[in-house]
């Protein structure tokens, strides 16, 4: 009996502190031929910059053009860019002459065709529709610019099977939502129950958010993100490995173990209709190092709403 009642005293414990929090679900009052502006800028530090060669957009002014619904009840916006402000490229990409192609695609092909999202009726990105043709105008500015690096440092002229391949390699590698992380992180946590004041969720990563519901109607949604620790996947061992571990056989290697961090937070903000008025996502990559000087790597996307026209 004694063991009974300890049990129940435990489980009450852990149901506690959620009472007298309530859940909520955030849904975007999105109407048809609404204009949504929008500025954004990229965030980096030094060691970013060095460490991954990039000339990605500074800076861009866009609009959330809402379209209307499809036969299925979802939402259709198109993502149009009015301006865009290049950053200072990487020594690598200036020495590779890569630039003129990566400007003349965001300053001029980007601004001529709006990328086309459909969400779902409660405000989730479900697809961009014109992805692969915004992939394939971006390899087509690019591939020219390879071909002649080719034939000017290996003096060799790529066959048209081999120019065909390198155009989808390009294509396959280029993510125009890692480009511009506003467009799956403005629409990330519509449709989806959350729990005002602190909780935490783990799945594939640890999330810990803090949800805070306004007086004038606003909600503040804070997460801190640790990228590298999540529920561990149980893998089935692989046939004859149980021999491995007998008396005799090989010794399993001491397990590497990677001395950094990575973490994500992120900060949302979204006036009394659901909509996002302010976003920030900051990505940190702290390693554990001998040298004095700072070598984190930290990026990410800030973006502000500057007005709806309606």
């Amino acid at each position: 009996m004694k063991k009974i009642n300890l049990s129940l005293l435990l489980l009450l414990i852990a149901i506690l502190p959620t009472f007298g929090q309530s859940s909520f679900t955030l849904l975007p009052k999105f109407q048809t031929g609404d204009t949504l502006v929008y500025k954004a800028k990229t965030l980096s530090n030094q060691n970013l910059i060095d460490a991954v060669p990039s000339a990605n957009a500074k800076s861009r002014t866009f609009h959330l053009i809402v379209k209307g619904e499809d036969s299925n009840g979802n939402l259709k916006i198109d993502y149009v860019m009015k301006e865009i402000e290049m950053g200072e490229p990487n020594e690598v990409l200036k020495k590779m002459n890569l630039i003129d192609g990566i400007a003349n695609f965001f300053k001029e092909d980007i601004l001529k065709v709006p990328i086309q999202l459909t969400l779902t009726p409660a405000g989730r990105l479900l697809s961009i529709d014109n992805k692969d043709e915004i992939a394939n105008m971006y390899a087509e500015r690019m591939i020219p610019i390879i071909v002649e690096l080719a034939k000017k440092s290996k003096k060799y002229k790529p066959t048209d099977k081999e120019i065909k391949e390198a155009k989808e390699a390009v294509k396959a590698k280029f993510d125009i939502e890692e480009i511009f992380e506003e467009i799956p992180g403005l629409f990330k946590y519509y449709g989806q129950p959350l729990m005002e004041g602190k909780s935490e969720t783990i799945d594939s990563v640890t999330t810990k958010y803090v949800v805070a519901r306004m007086d004038d109607g606003t909600t503040w949604l804070k997460t801190d993100i640790d990228l590298m620790h999540g529920k561990e996947e149980i893998e089935k061992a692989n046939p004859g490995e149980e021999f491995l571990s007998e008396e005799g056989g090989e010794e399993d290697e001491e397990p590497f173990e990677l001395n950094m961090t990575a973490t994500m937070k992120e900060d949302y903000k979204f006036d009394k209709e659901g909509i996002v008025t302010y976003l920030k996502i900051f990505a940190t990559i702290e390693m554990d190092s001998l040298d004095e000087n700072n070598t984190d790597i930290e990026g990410g996307t800030e973006a502000t709403l500057l007005e709806i026209r309606r």
